[in-house]
C-alpha cells in the first residue's frame, strides 16, 4: 500500500478529493441569484482564439498534440471482460473530479450529496446502487473496460479496494467537488501520511493517464449560487479557475504525472435543473449558462495547448460541450428521444436525495439524462467512446 501514498498526494493537491459540501457557502443569498452577464453570444461555442489565462505565454502558441476529438454518435459497445486491448499502451487510469466520475467516494465522506440509493444504479450489474450518478456506469468506467483495466474504476474510499486494483486504476472524484478552494477542506491530514512513497509508485503515475473531469459546480454552485457573480465579473472568475487548474498540472507533473485528459463542461444552460431554474422551460436551454461553458472551455483549451509545449507533457481535451449540445439539438442521431428532462421522478429538478425512491421512465437508454443533471449510461458510453480515441493520441 506504501508503494502508492504519492497518488493521495496527487489526489490532495488537485483538489479533486474534497469533502463534499452539504449545504452552500454561508455568504450565498437567500434570494434566487442573478446570473452575470455572460460573455458575447459569438463565445457561445469555443472559439479559436480566446483571451490568454493566467498565466499566458508570451505569444499565443498555436495547439500542439491537444487532440479535441469529435463526437461519436453511435459507437461500438465495449470489449468483453478480461479482453485487453494493447493498441493504446495505457494500463493504470487516476480520475479526479466530480460527481460525473465519482463511482462511490462521497458514500464515505461527511456529506448529502450521495447516490448509494435506488433508481441510481438501477441498470448496473446487480441493479445494485454504488453511489454512482447514474442508472449505470460512468464514463470512466466504460473507459476502464475498453482498455482492458477492468469493468470498473474502483473509488479510493471502497474498502473492498485491492492492491492490484490500485495498480491498474482508481478514482479519487468526489460529487459536489470543483477546481475552485471553497470545495475543499479538513484533507491536510493526508498530505503528512503521503509524503513517503517507493520509486514504484512514480513509475506507475509516469505511465498513467491523469483524467480530469470537473468544473461544473464551481460555475453553477459556487459562482452563480453565491454572491460572488456580484462581486467579481465572469472572466475574473474564470481566470481564476484557469490559474487553478494551471497549478494542479503542474503539481501532478512534479509528481510525476506525464498524460492528462481534460472534460470539458458541458452547456450547462441545458440541464434539466437549469432550464426549471432559470425558467427556460423544456422547449429551450438557456443560452447566457451556455455560453458561460463555452467561454471556460475555449480559456481551458488554450491552456492545455500552452502546457503541451512542456517537455514529456500529452494532454487531450475532451469536447463534450458539443458531443452534448449536438444530441439535444438532433437526439435521433445518437439514439435518443428524451434530451430534456432526466428519467428519474419529474425530471426537471430531482437528483440526489430528491431522487430516492422515485419512479424511473420506462427505457433510460432513450434519455440523455438520467436525473436533472448527471447523464445516463447511454451518454456516458458516447463520452467513453471519445476518451479512447484521445488517449490512443496520448501514448503514440
Amino acid at each position: 500500500m506504501r508503494g502508492f501514498q504519492l497518488l493521495i498526494v496527487a489526489a490532495l493537491l488537485i483538489g479533486e478529493l474534497h469533502y463534499a459540501r452539504a449545504a452552500p457557502p454561508a455568504d450565498a443569498p437567500e434570494t434566487q441569484p442573478q446570473l452575470p452577464e455572460p460573455p458575447a453570444a459569438d463565445e457561445q461555442t469555443p472559439p479559436q482564439a480566446p483571451p490568454p489565462p493566467p498565466p499566458p505565454p508570451t505569444q499565443d502558441p498555436s495547439p500542439p498534440r491537444v487532440v479535441i476529438s469529435p463526437q461519436e454518435p453511435v459507437g461500438a459497445g465495449p470489449a468483453p471482460p478480461g479482453v485487453m486491448n494493447r493498441t493504446t499502451g495505457c494500463t493504470t487510469l487516476l480520475v479526479f473530479g466530480d460527481s460525473t466520475v465519482d463511482p462511490g467516494n462521497n458514500n464515505r465522506l461527511p456529506t448529502t450529496a450521495r447516490a448509494n440509493f435506488l433508481p441510481y444504479g438501477l441498470n448496473f450489474y446487480g441493479r445494485r446502487p454504488t453511489g454512482r450518478f447514474s442508472n449505470g456506469r460512468l464514463a470512466t468506467d466504460m473507459l476502464a473496460e475498453r482498455l482492458g483495466i477492468g469493468r470498473t474504476i474502483p473509488g479510493f474510499f471502497d474498502p473492498s479496494l485491492r492492491l492490484l486494483q490500485l495498480r491498474r486504476g482508481v478514482s479519487f472524484a468526489s460529487g459536489a467537488s470543483g477546481y475552485d478552494d471553497s470545495t475543499a477542506n479538513r484533507l491536510l491530514w493526508l498530505l503528512i501520511r503521503s509524503l513517503l512513497g517507493p520509486r514504484r509508485a512514480e513509475q506507475l503515475v509516469n505511465r498513467a493517464t491523469f483524467i480530469i473531469s470537473t468544473g461544473t459546480n464551481d460555475m453553477l454552485s459556487v459562482y452563480l449560487a453565491s454572491n460572488r457573480s456580484r462581486a467579481i465579473s465572469t472572466a475574473v472568475y474564470e481566470n481564476y479557475l484557469i490559474a487553478r487548474v494551471a497549478n494542479y498540472t503542474q503539481v501532478m507533473r512534479m509528481l510525476g504525472g506525464r498524460r492528462f485528459l481534460f472534460v470539458g463542461l458541458p452547456p450547462i444552460g441545458c440541464l434539466p435543473i437549469a432550464r426549471t431554474l432559470v425558467g427556460t422551460g423544456s422547449g429551450r436551454c438557456d443560452e447566457r449558462l451556455n455560453q458561460l461553458a463555452a467561454s471556460f472551455n475555449a480559456k481551458l483549451i488554450q491552456l492545455l495547448n500552452y502546457i503541451n509545449y512542456q517537455e514529456q507533457i500529452r494532454i487531450s481535451y475532451i469536447d463534450t460541450y458539443t458531443l452534448i449540445r449536438d444530441a439535444t439539438v438532433n437526439p435521433r442521431g445518437y439514439g435518443l428521444s428524451e434530451v430534456s428532462r432526466g428519467c428519474c421522478g419529474s425530471g426537471v429538478i430531482e437528483v440526489g436525495q430528491t431522487c430516492r425512491g422515485r419512479r424511473t421512465c420506462g427505457d433510460p437508454s432513450r434519455y440523455l439524462y438520467w436525473d436533472a443533471i448527471h447523464p445516463t449510461e447511454r451518454t456516458n458510453q458516447l463520452v467513453a467512446n471519445v476518451m479512447v480515441n484521445s488517449i490512443r493520441d496520448l501514448y503514440r
